[in-house]
């Protein structure tokens, strides 16, 4: 292989690499830990005990809007 062809295969390597570190860089919601706590957890209901405003975690005030929590929040 000639250089032009070095310099073509190393970009597209490049480019690669950026995008599979988009791709596992981007932010997900977390999941239910896997803890007794929140093994008994069925409703979103039993979330907002805890995660309410009044509870002892609250939700950010950046979370939006929802309070469907298991469409984001899977378990494991």
């Amino acid at each position: 292989m000639n250089r032009r062809q070095w310099m073509i295969l190393a970009a597209i390597g490049v480019v690669a690499a950026f995008i599979a570190w988009l791709a596992w860089s981007s932010r997900q919601p977390p999941l239910l830990p896997q803890d007794d706590l929140h093994a008994t957890v069925t409703s979103a209901d039993v979330c907002r005990g805890c995660h309410g405003a009044d509870g002892a975690v609250p939700q950010s005030p950046r979370h939006p809007l929802g309070q469907e929590c298991f469409r984001c929040h899977g378990t494991r």
